[in-house]
Formats: C-alpha cells, structure tokens, sequence
C-alpha cells in the first residue's frame, strides 16, 4: 500500500513540475492578489499537516484546517 503511495505522488508531482512552467506569473500587488498568494502558501501547509495527522481521520482534517487558519493570520488575513 505504501509503494502504491509513493509511486502515486512521485507521478503527480513529475506532472506538476513539467506541465505548469508556461502558466507562471507574478501576483499582483492588489489586495485580491496578496490573498490568493496567501492561500497558496497555506493550502500547501495545511496539505502536509493532513498528510503528516492522517488523510483518513478527523484528527487530520481538523489539524489541516487549524493549520491553514493559522498560517492565514501569520500572513495578515483572518476570516
């Protein structure tokens, strides 16, 4: 099972790294932009605690979205 994992996520990040490149840009400084670039952290983060708690449990759902909102504040953005 834990093969199986492992070859999953090594093909979706070889799929990240070669197709995206074209589709980069610069966030803008607006407001709207400094938020989407927060949450893009943030999702990221809060998708290695879930990974870390358990995908599969309530306690990793719950630790991922403390994370997130966590990390949200740390950049300046609360709810």
């Amino acid at each position: 099972m834990r093969a199986i994992y492992i070859v999953i996520m090594g093909a979706i990040f070889a799929g990240c790294n070669g197709s995206a490149s074209n589709g980069w840009h610069r966030v803008s400084s607006t407001e709207q932009g400094q938020i989407e670039r927060a949450k893009a952290i943030c999702s990221g983060r809060a998708s290695d605690t879930q990974v870390i708690a358990g995908r599969y449990w309530i306690a990793g759902a719950f630790a991922s979205n403390e994370t997130f909102k966590g990390c949200m504040a740390e950049q300046g953005f609360v709810q």
